[in-house]
């Protein structure tokens, strides 16, 4: 165990930096299995790729798949910076990569944060040289912790969010204040903000963190008001693009007892909480500045209406960025320990032990690349991509949820909603069903063609609806003359659509 130990204060740079590497490739393939399997969906891969592939082409970037300029679902201003990436590969599969190694590389200001804390000799000639191995322990410690956090990994197990680009900015925001790199930390500030509406809360939360800090307190109550200033401009200026308004604004109780009641009231957050400090074996509590971070970010979703459900499960990209908070929250807890005469090495091995063994009885995301049924191919995969070639190059499609990220290097992509339309049973259009409820794929009218998957097996989450009434649909749209059979391959279907039918 010693000459392990030895090893590792030895070489803790070079262990950081195969780390990094290797987590990048982890991650990386992660992603892209996923998507190859047909996994990810146009909520919300399909609609980034399209948006980054419009800019990419100098074209004016028009979300098809909600009707509407991308500006007005997210102020998402540093999604142009990603042009240049498909450029090099013209693939959905670069977004998966850039996310994959832009949240590894953050890593690295992790680590260096916890070195400027706790001693290192390039900064301080009075550090021994045994402290700084030990500064170097706790710093690879918590790099390593930080970026297998669960919000993390599911953030780039699920599709690709710009929210990415905002977590990785945070910690280099705090290592440029910590390092007094100030035109740096202006430049990232201003990229963090132009990221998403939201990052205001972000920035402002992080301001909760250093307002702790006394040589930092005036910095952190700029965080704090221009952060919270600028979320409320973003959302108007989101408003303003959007034929409905800033979707994502919250409705809140002006009885405190409610708020607090908010936080907790279904079994959804109370596992967020769980998670959250059990991934750093609770000891950000010892940190107040973190704890009012995680409830000032965590208010955004919480301390709002049932209209908020989906963004309450720990198991979305939304929980990336308590990532963040969590471990400068643990690195102000074990400042504090020192100070109490216990050892922060012994206390930062102890919490990467927590995070690997979590890691196993959570059965988080990365642990999915050693299962043999997340690799396996299946046939009717190959007959989608087959029949994906034979799609015209820039035709209008519609498509359903999941094959979406695969047909969006295109101006008009739309999602197609399985739905009940009740038919008038004596019109020549109601005969076709059989019946006045009668199952129908609803679509923009734009769409010159119709891409399906018909295997009785889908999910619920790649067609939006019952999979009971998937087939039954395309059979009725298809009797009615709405759609026309162009090609098929396996269970896989290209229709060309009727510009001349009306839904009578």
């Amino acid at each position: 165990m010693k000459s392990i130990s030895f090893f590792i204060k030895q070489n803790t740079k070079t262990i950081l930096l195969c780390w990094v590497i290797g987590l990048s490739i982890a991650y990386s393939t992660l992603s892209i299995v996923r998507h190859n399997h047909f996994q990810s969906g146009g909520f919300d891969l399909g609609l980034y790729d399209q948006a980054v592939w419009q800019y990419a082409n100098f074209q004016w970037p028009y979300n098809t798949i909600k009707d509407r300029f991308i500006l007005g679902d997210h102020l998402t201003l540093t999604l142009p910076l990603l042009a240049p990436l498909f450029w090099l590969w013209d693939d959905v599969r670069m977004l998966l990569i850039f996310q994959a190694f832009w949240i590894s590389f953050s890593a690295l200001a992790i680590y260096k944060i916890a070195r400027i804390r706790f001693g290192d000799s390039k900064l301080d000639p009075l550090v021994k040289p045994e402290d700084d191995k030990k500064s170097s322990i706790i710093a690879l410690c918590l790099a390593v912790i930080y970026s297998l956090f669960y919000g993390i990994q599911y953030l780039v197990y699920f599709d690709f969010h710009p929210v990415v680009i905002g977590v990785g900015l945070l910690v280099w925001i705090a290592y440029f204040l910590e390092s007094g790199k100030i035109k740096w930390l202006i430049i990232s500030i201003i990229l963090l903000l132009l990221t998403q509406e939201n990052m205001g809360i972000a920035l402002a939360s992080l301001g909760f963190i250093y307002f702790f800090h006394k040589k930092f307190r005036l910095m952190a109550i700029a965080f704090i008001i221009g952060g919270v200033g600028f979320s409320l401009l973003a959302s108007k200026v989101v408003a303003s693009f959007s034929p409905t308004g800033f979707q994502y604004w919250p409705q809140i109780s002006p009885n405190p007892v409610i708020i607090l009641q908010q936080f907790f009231d279904s079994e959804e957050k109370r596992q967020v909480w769980w998670y959250t400090f059990a991934s750093f074996a609770f000891l950000p509590i010892l940190a107040p500045g973190a704890i009012l971070a995680i409830f000032f970010d965590l208010a955004q979703y919480f301390v709002t209406g049932p209209e908020f459900s989906r963004m309450w499960s720990p198991f979305m990209h939304h929980r990336a960025t308590l990532g963040v908070f969590l471990t400068l929250g643990a690195l102000d807890a074990l400042v504090f320990l020192k100070r109490w005469r216990i050892a922060p090495q012994r206390a930062a091995v102890v919490l990467l032990g927590v995070a690997l063994v979590l890691q196993y009885i959570w059965h988080l995301p990365l642990n999915k690349l050693v299962k043999a049924e997340y690799w396996k191919k299946e046939a009717w995969m190959e007959d989608n991509r087959r029949l994906f070639a034979l799609v015209p190059p820039g035709a209008a499609v519609a498509t359903q949820q999941n094959l979406i990220p695969h047909l969006s290097h295109r101006n008009q992509i739309y999602l197609v909603w399985p739905r009940v339309h009740d038919f008038d049973p004596s019109t020549p259009l109601g005969t076709t069903c059989g019946h006045a409820g009668c199952w129908w794929l609803d679509f923009d009218n734009r769409a010159t063609f119709l891409v399906v998957d018909t295997r009785p097996d889908q999910w619920l989450t790649q067609i939006l609806e019952s999979n009971d009434h998937w087939n039954e649909a395309i059979g009725n749209m298809e009797k009615s003359g709405r759609i026309m059979l162009e090609h098929s391959v396996g269970g896989a279907r290209l229709y060309k659509t009727n510009p001349e039918y009306i839904i009578k």
